[in-house]
C-alpha cells in the first residue's frame, strides 16, 4: 500500500498535522517511535492564542489556566504582568499529544492508521515517493511525509536537513507539593531569567498539588543537575517537597532560515528548530507549523496547487506565517540576552 501521507513523530507538529489530515478522505500513517502515551518532559505552557491553530476543544486536557506571569532577574526586580484576558493554558504532554492523536483517528473514520512501538531506521526520496524503512526491515511508501520526530530526528538527519542546528540543555522536573504551597503559588507562572548563566528557570503550575519546574542555558554547556537543586531549594518551602521526577532534554534554538524541506518531506516543529531562541518557548510553532504542512499537501493532493510545489508552498508559509517573528527576536531579543543581560531585562521584560 502507498500511503498518501506518513507522519513521522506524534508530538503537536505531527498531532495537529493528524488533526488537520483526518477532514479530508486522505490514508494517513502516523509512526511513533515510543509506546502511546509516552512521557515528556516538557513545561506544557501554551498561550491562549494555540486555539486558532487547534480544530478541536482542548478542554479536556487543560490541566490548568494561570492568569499572572512573574518573571525576575536572578531571583530579583519582579516584573508581574496579568493574563486574564488570555490565560496561559496549562497541559501535560503525554495527555496532550495522545488527546489530538485520538481525535484525529476518530475524525478520519478508519483510514487513518498509528503505528507506535515503531522506529524508522532511514528515509530515501524516489521520483514521486518517499520510501522509509523500519527498524524491523519493513518497507513503507508515501507519497509526502511529515517529518515531526523532534530535534534528533531520523527525518533530517537522512536528508541532511538542519545540519547547522544549535540546542540548550535543559532538566524539567515534575515536583508534587503540599497542599498549602500549590494554593499559594498556583495562580502565577514563573520566568527566572538569568538565574545561571545565559539561562533561566521557570516554574509552572499544573494541577493536583503539582509543578513542572526547570533550568534551561543556552551557553556552554554543563552538568545542570546542581543548579537545578538549588534553584529547587530557592523556591519550594522546606519540607513542601512530597515526590519529584528529573527529566533531562536538549531544547532546539533557532538560530536563522534553514531548509526545512527536501522534494516531498517536511519538517515540522523542533524537527525545523522552530523555537523561540530566548525564551525556549516551542509548542506554539509545532501546532502552527503542523497545520501548515498538511493544508499545503492537501492542496497538492486535491490539485489546488501542483504536486511538486508543495515543498515550496510549506517553507514559503512558514517564512511569512513563523519564521517572521522568531527572526525578530534571534536578532533583538536573543541578542541582548547573550551580550548584555540587564539591557534585555529592561527593553524586553520591564
Amino acid at each position: 500500500m502507498i500511503y498518501d501521507v506518513i507522519i513521522i513523530g506524534s508530538g503537536p507538529a505531527g498531532a495537529n498535522a493528524a488533526l488537520e489530515l483526518s477532514l479530508h478522505n486522505i490514508n494517513v500513517l502516523i509512526i511513533e517511535k515510543e509506546v502511546l502515551p509516552r512521557i515528556k518532559p516538557c513545561g506544557g505552557a501554551m498561550p491562549t492564542t494555540v486555539k486558532q491553530h487547534i480544530s478541536i476543544d482542548i478542554s479536556a486536557v487543560t490541566r490548568h489556566e494561570v492568569s499572572a506571569l512573574h518573571f525576575l532577574h536572578d531571583y530579583q526586580d519582579k516584573v508581574e504582568v496579568e493574563t486574564q484576558d488570555q490565560p496561559i493554558i496549562m497541559v501535560n504532554r503525554s495527555e496532550f499529544d495522545m488527546f489530538l492523536v485520538t481525535q484525529a483517528q476518530k475524525r478520519a473514520k478508519g483510514i487513518m492508521k498509528l503505528n507506535d512501538n515503531c522506529a524508522v531506521k532511514n528515509i530515501s526520496l524516489e521520483d514521486n515517493s518517499v520510501k522509509i524503512i523500519l527498524d524491523t526491515g519493513e518497507v513503507i511508501t508515501s507519497r509526502y511525509v511529515i517529518g515531526a520526530d523532534g530535534p534528533l530526528g531520523v527525518v533530517s538527519k537522512s536528508l541532511g536537513l538542519m545540519k547547522q542546528k544549535k540546542f540548550a540543555p535543559t532538566l524539567d522536573v515534575e515536583i508534587q507539593t503540599s497542599h498549602a504551597h500549590y494554593q499559594n503559588n498556583k495562580d502565577a507562572m514563573v520566568m527566572n531569567y538569568f538565574c545561571l548563566d545565559k539561562g533561566y528557570g521557570w516554574i509552572f503550575p499544573k494541577d493536583n498539588n503539582t509543578f513542572s519546574c526547570g533550568i534551561g542555558t543556552w551557553g556552554k554547556p554543563f552538568d545542570l543537575h546542581v543548579p537545578l537543586e538549588d534553584f529547587i531549594a530557592k523556591n519550594f518551602q522546606e519540607g513542601s517537597i512530597k515526590e519529584k521526577k528529573i527529566k533531562g532534554y536538549p531544547i532546539p534554538i533557532y538560530n536563522g532560515s534553514m531548509q526545512i524541506t527536501k522534494q516531498r518531506v517536511l519538517l515540522a516543529g523542533d524537527a525545523a528548530a522552530l523555537v523561540n531562541p530566548v525564551s525556549g518557548e516551542g509548542i506554539r510553532f509545532a501546532l502552527h507549523s503542523g497545520k501548515l504542512a498538511a493544508s499545503c499537501i492537501v492542496d497538492g493532493l486535491h490539485g489546488v496547487i501542483g504536486e511538486d510545489e508543495v515543498a515550496e508552498v510549506y517553507q514559503q508559509k512558514v517564512a511569512e506565517e513563523i519564521e517572521k517573528e522568531l527572526k525578530y527576536k534571534l536578532a533583538f531579543e536573543a541578542l541582548a540576552f547573550h551580550h548584555s543581560p540587564k539591557v534585555f531585562y529592561k527593553k524586553f521584560i520591564k
